[in-house]
């Protein structure tokens, strides 16, 4: 995990937006979700196959995730 083993909570998630919104690292809040997903997908995969269901669907990592889609990778890959 990136984060030095500690679990990927849902709070931790905004204030890293923020982190990279403030800092300059992002643009935008849209970029500084992707960079977010980019830099934490081996943490989400661990909470995916983790967590029970109820606890998965409000986990702010996945619900970013999910709002975020994959149809512009997939678009991507032909």
């Amino acid at each position: 995990m990136s984060n030095g083993g500690s679990p990927l909570t849902s709070e931790c998630v905004h204030a890293e937006i923020e982190r990279l919104l403030l800092s300059g690292e992002a643009a935008t809040a849209h970029e500084a979700e992707e960079q977010f997903l980019d830099e934490h997908l081996d943490e989400i995969t661990y909470l995916i196959a983790t967590l029970i269901d109820e606890e998965l669907v409000r986990h702010e990592a996945v619900r970013l995730l999910m709002s975020h889609g994959s149809r512009p990778w997939e678009d991507g890959v032909a």
